[in-house]
């Protein structure tokens, strides 16, 4: 949600305030099945264990580009979670179990949210062998920090875990270190990637990056599109929807046009890839969209169980490509599960910049 929302957010939080309304809930689900034949899971003649005259290498390149798990779901990895300090800020930790190493994904939430809008993430990520950090942006409703400062917080984050690793446990390794965030979050995320080395991938989900109502400086509040784009060197995903791009009910637009995630990607020199998922909603992203705050923001037409788990899907196979150098994933970020979701109208999908 953009902070431009802030005057209404009051209005409709004392409305539900006294109706007993609030945030609360988790669901997940996965996409439907989409029948596809060459899913390397049975009937395809090309299988490589049968009758090939090349033994030799077959059953390693069918292993390189079979999934461990449907993306789409969890992953193979039991996980604890635990609350912690983590540079300064409140944060839940999903760690997996086992001897890894498991590369460290920080992920931030949007404007007047908080970590336990994003379960889902943190369960999908740590199921998948990621050591998930969410943490608690600093402030309140009536005090925010600036970007800036919630990009320094995110740092001084990034400085905690160079200097405590055994704080996530013995084998997280936060040498390999992606970024991604939601709304606001996900501009934070852009922020951090902008003007810090560590990150090796990052993956917004609809950013949003709008000032505050009153515009504020470009010190508090800077632009990152198209301004600091080509500051970002690293593979990025921007994730998002058009439905709430221009103004609808009760405020203005909570992803507007000209500062979503379509202009993050046209203004991306480093590798980079577009993903709109049709028919959803800004909110459609958060484990609880009829949640509080989401109400600000239009409903889509989407089903939001699969706009999550599709996002989730392509997150999955993004940082296992680019933390880990698998290649089954190559399949959904450029091959034919990019294509079948295309044209099962779940997805609309641009690469540049060698992605």
């Amino acid at each position: 949600m953009s902070p431009r929302h802030v005057v209404q957010f009051a209005l409709v939080s004392l409305m539900l305030l006294l109706l007993g309304a609030g945030c609360g809930g988790v669901v997940t689900a996965s996409r439907p099945d989409l029948d596809d034949d060459d899913t390397g899971s049975g009937d395809d003649d090309d299988t490589g264990s049968g009758d090939d005259d090349d033994t030799g290498s077959g059953d390693d390149d069918d292993a390189a580009v079979t999934p461990p798990a449907d993306p789409s779901e969890a992953g193979l990895f039991a996980f604890t979670v635990s609350s912690t300090q983590a540079g300064g800020m409140d944060a839940t930790v999903y760690v997996p179990q086992g001897s890894g190493p498991f590369p460290v994904i920080v992920f931030t939430h949007g404007f007047q949210l908080s970590p336990s809008d994003y379960v889902s993430y943190g369960e999908q990520l740590a199921s998948w062998g990621y050591v998930a950090v969410l943490p608690q942006f600093p402030g309140s409703f009536l005090s925010s920090p600036t970007h800036t400062e919630l990009r320094n917080s995110v740092v001084s984050l990034l400085d905690w875990l160079d200097g405590s690793p055994a704080a996530l446990g013995a084998a997280a390794d936060p040498s390999q270190l992606g970024l991604a965030g939601h709304s606001l979050g996900g501009k934070i995320a852009l922020l951090v990637a902008s003007s810090d080395p560590r990150p090796d991938a990052v993956f917004a989900i609809d950013p949003v990056d709008a000032a505050p109502p009153n515009g504020g400086s470009p010190q508090d509040y800077p632009s990152v599109a198209p301004e600091l784009m080509s500051e970002i060197t690293i593979p990025a995903v921007f994730l998002g929807e058009l439905q709430n791009a221009v103004s609808g009910g009760l405020g203005p637009a909570c992803a507007p046009e000209g500062e979503n995630f379509q202009s993050y990607y046209s203004a991306a020199t480093s590798p980079s890839m577009e993903l709109e998922v049709l028919g959803a909603s800004h909110m459609s992203f958060v484990d609880n969209p009829a949640c509080l705050a989401c109400l600000l923001c239009p409903a889509g037409t989407d089903d939001p169980l699969v706009s999550k788990s599709l996002t989730r899907e392509f997150m999955t196979a993004f940082f296992e490509s680019k933390l880990r150098g698998e290649l089954w994933p190559d399949a959904w970020l450029g091959g034919p599960e990019l294509d079948e979701l295309q044209s099962s109208g779940f997805i609309a999908a641009q690469l540049k910049n060698g992605f």
